[in-house]
């Protein structure tokens, strides 16, 4: 295997799709250079010139029914200048992460015989995975489901994590940053999608919560300003952002979590044993309901679904989940999703076989 060919990685533009790329990344840059094909997101670029990694920002085209000619003859273009950026860069392999701004730059990779490898986050496989599948070597899988995908392509290999999730912190440290002390810690993360529907459920229980004693790290995006004001209104301890980088500071002085289910939110409460109060996203064709359900009947997460919940019968449902919540902590041992390795062993194997 020669030293520092080069692999190009393309990533979506949501953090479940970048942040499995970059993990990859972070894995293979010392063996290999590394080149990224991202959508213009500042998160993104950030987060790339932080690691020293290159990066082309890329067009995008999502075909849709409402400007289906326009999108069609775009994702051609878009098809044809992947064939010849791939041509003039020349990687040895593309790996893709998922979102539909794969698609065109798979298919242009196969026109050009290019080896590729994709990653599938969720439980179900998304639209694109399906798609793909013809086009790509090999489908790395997060969860033991192959359902509708090629099986002799499929490898479980779980969700890669980036590097700095697996840094120690002591929790004393942490809580003085964040101006916090040793109460008990509920983190609220509404996350990217729909996260005002959680927002507004704590919003409308913060009498019930702070009867419970907990301090709050409430992470609400846009919402921010609206739930700090009523944080503040009933004097509620604890602190509201709307973006949080270091998630894995958070994680470790977390004893509660009420979250979405995306995969990977899911895989690092998994790998921290915080008993997680999960709502999933109920659209994106249930993609979350499902990594839910999968953790849900293994006993690992109190598992409720937003038709299912309202401000009238949130106290009950927490009182169950704390009640339940010392066993869910016992079955996260038992349970494991992130790659721990795994995909970077694999695809050093899988150079080796191609001659890269």
């Amino acid at each position: 295997m020669n030293i520092m060919k080069r692999i190009v990685i393309i990533t979506g533009p949501t953090g479940g799709h970048f942040f499995p790329g970059l993990a990859i990344g972070e894995k293979l840059k010392e063996t290999f250079e590394i080149l990224f094909f991202v959508p213009n997101r500042e998160y993104i670029i950030k987060h790339l010139e932080n690691k020293n990694f290159k990066y082309k920002i890329i067009p995008i085209v999502k075909i849709t029914k409402k400007n289906f000619i326009f999108s069609i003859f775009k994702f051609f273009i878009l098809t044809i200048y992947s064939f010849l950026i791939f041509i003039k860069e020349k990687p040895k392999l593309i790996i893709g992460t998922g979102s539909y701004v794969c698609v065109p730059f798979i298919l242009g990779a196969k026109i050009l015989n290019k080896k590729v490898v994709i990653h599938e986050q969720n439980y179900i496989p998304s639209k694109t995975t399906k798609i793909l599948s013809p086009f790509v070597n090999y489908i790395f899988l997060t969860f033991p489901n192959c359902k509708g995908l090629p099986k002799k392509k499929c490898i479980l290999t779980g969700f890669p994590l980036i590097s700095e999730f697996y840094k120690s912190y002591s929790k004393e440290e942490i809580r003085k940053e964040l101006g916090l002390d040793n109460t008990k810690t509920l983190l609220i993360v509404g996350g990217s999608q729909g996260a005002t529907f959680i927002n507004k459920l704590i919003v409308d229980n913060l009498e019930y919560l702070k009867s419970k004693n907990f301090q709050f790290i409430h992470i609400a995006g846009k919402d921010k300003d609206f739930v700090e004001r009523n944080f503040k209104e009933k004097n509620i301890n604890g602190n509201v952002y709307d973006f949080f980088y270091e998630m894995n500071k958070l994680y470790s002085i977390s004893d509660y979590i009420i979250c979405r289910a995306g995969a990977g939110t899911i895989v690092e409460i998994i790998e921290k044993e915080i008993p997680a109060f999960l709502i999933p996203y109920p659209f994106a064709s249930g993609h979350q309901k499902k990594n839910a359900e999968y953790l849900s009947e293994k006993g690992c997460v109190f598992l409720v679904e937003q038709r299912e919940i309202n401000k009238n019968n949130f106290a009950f449902l927490f009182e169950e989940f704390l009640k339940k919540s010392l066993n869910i902590k016992e079955n996260l041992k038992k349970i494991k999703l992130s790659d721990k390795g795994k995909i970077e062993e694999i695809l050093f194997k899988l150079c080796e076989k191609w001659k890269i």
